[in-house]
């Protein structure tokens, strides 16, 4: 509707330009699935249970730099670069190191780590394999997140979307020579990959820091000082927001190692299958993915003008937006899943399983999207643990045990693990809208039409 145009142009403003970045890095993750689905069977898993690892730590570190994001956020509001190069720097000294020590004790200890996915010795041999060529250069993500946070901070999201462009186009290309081979080149299958994973991190970290620190840079005015230690008030506010931000994100990926070896033990090509599915589904993933970046924006922005108006209607426009979205998503799976997945894959029986997953994620789309938008406005609201609790209990309290339950107490179908993950999002939903009432933050559509009218 016409009353609604601005808002939804500012819904829009900030939508696309994450479902565009996401839309890059789906893309460039599916195709490069694609080449792993034409390698054996091991190897696909050997892939999956690597990538698990990378997944927690990719999580745990894009969380701490929200905390740098929100800090420097507002120092820009108040146009004080200066201190937003502070910011920056003492992220690096302070998150850099751990991220460091992390990968160092991952190489170490690889083998006890990915055996709690799985017994296997052929399946763990080849996995600390790749995840021994991977884990060195892990740090490079923190610096990748790090850099993205200086510039999304600046209100600057072009430059973060390029960045991961160049890092998709490597994965896709050098990924595919490196996994097949080309002419001399003998390829090295999901070694390949590895190695095209991490020239890829090391061209994105070091583009990242060219334009924050070159000569035109965001800093190229304050650069970098090592031996500065970082203040007590910053460090105290870097971490306020970005470890309860890092651990809502590291509980998935944890409750993803636990799950994964309950799906290891209905066989290989379960996991295997499992795998390409949840490429599969990266184009829903896509789709909402601005829903949490909307809704923190648009209702930090109504809290501070103190409009409770803006600050509900936003919320309508985000659901109504959440609505469309989900159907698009759900209409996707329905149709489209089988094709995808014979992109991904030439093997049937995985096809076979990896639908039986789609299709069941169906019902997971509106909940899925629709507890960002709620997680999004209680953020704002000054209740950053609440999403946090919501996700544990989702996860650990539902979804764990109820996979624990069907996998490996009553040995059921493989069905009835996926509609665990059903009941999981619809618990997750329910609990954050609940909590969203609970601490009053939503003021009664009553109010805000009595506002319109007035």
């Amino acid at each position: 509707m016409r009353k609604y145009a601005e808002t939804d142009r500012r819904i829009l403003k900030l939508l696309i330009p994450v479902i565009l970045e996401n839309a890059l890095l789906t893309l460039s993750t599916m195709i490069l699935t694609g080449y792993i689905g034409r390698l054996p069977v091991m190897d696909i898993s050997a892939y999956g249970i690597g990538r698990r690892i990378y997944g927690i730590y990719y999580s745990f570190f894009k969380g701490l730099a929200v905390g740098t994001m929100v800090a420097a956020a507002r120092r820009f509001g108040r146009g004080d670069t200066q201190k937003c190069a502070r910011i920056q720097q003492e992220s690096y000294l302070m998150i850099i190191p751990a991220a460091v020590f992390l990968s160092v004790l991952i190489v170490i200890f690889a083998l006890p780590i990915l055996s709690l996915m799985t017994k296997d010795a052929a399946l763990l041999e080849r996995g600390v394999l790749f995840l021994r060529k991977t884990a060195p250069f892990y740090p490079l993500l923190a610096v990748i997140h790090l850099n993205a946070a200086a510039f999304q901070a600046n209100g600057n999201t072009r430059t973060p979307m390029m960045i991961a462009g160049i890092g998709n186009l490597i994965t896709i290309t050098i990924g595919y020579v490196l996994i097949f081979g080309l002419g001399p080149i003998k390829g090295m299958g999901v070694a390949g990959a590895a190695w095209g994973q991490n020239l890829a991190f090391l061209v994105m970290a070091s583009v990242g820091l060219f334009l924050l620190y070159g000569r035109h840079g965001l800093f190229a005015q304050n650069g970098i000082r090592l031996f500065r230690l970082p203040a007590k008030p910053d460090i105290r506010e870097i971490f306020a927001t970005g470890i309860p931000a890092s651990f809502e994100d590291s509980f998935w990926q944890l409750a993803t190692v636990v799950i994964s070896s309950v799906i290891l033990s209905y066989g290989q090509q379960y996991y295997a299958a499992y795998q390409l599915g949840l490429e599969g589904e990266g184009f829903c993933n896509m789709m909402s993915a601005g829903f949490m970046t909307a809704a923190m924006s648009l209702s930090a922005n109504a809290l501070g003008a103190e409009d409770q108006k803006a600050f509900r209607i936003c919320f309508d426009r985000l659901h109504h937006f959440c609505l469309i979205i989900s159907a698009i998503t759900m209409l996707f799976l329905l149709f489209f899943s089988r094709p995808v997945l014979h992109l991904l894959t030439d093997k049937p029986e995985l096809i076979v399983i990896a639908s039986s997953y789609l299709f069941a994620m169906i019902f997971s789309q509106y909940p899925q999207h629709m507890k960002q938008i709620a997680a999004g406005y209680l953020r704002a609201s000054g209740h950053t643990q609440t999403s946090m609790i919501t996700n544990l209990i989702g996860l650990w309290v539902v979804r764990v045990p109820l996979v624990l339950l069907c996998g490996s107490v009553l040995k059921l179908d493989i069905i009835f693990v996926w509609w665990a993950f059903n009941l999981d999002q619809w618990v997750r939903l329910t609990l954050s809208v609940l909590s969203l009432r609970r601490f009053h933050i939503l003021p009664p559509r009553e109010i805000t039409n009595e506002m319109a009218a007035g």
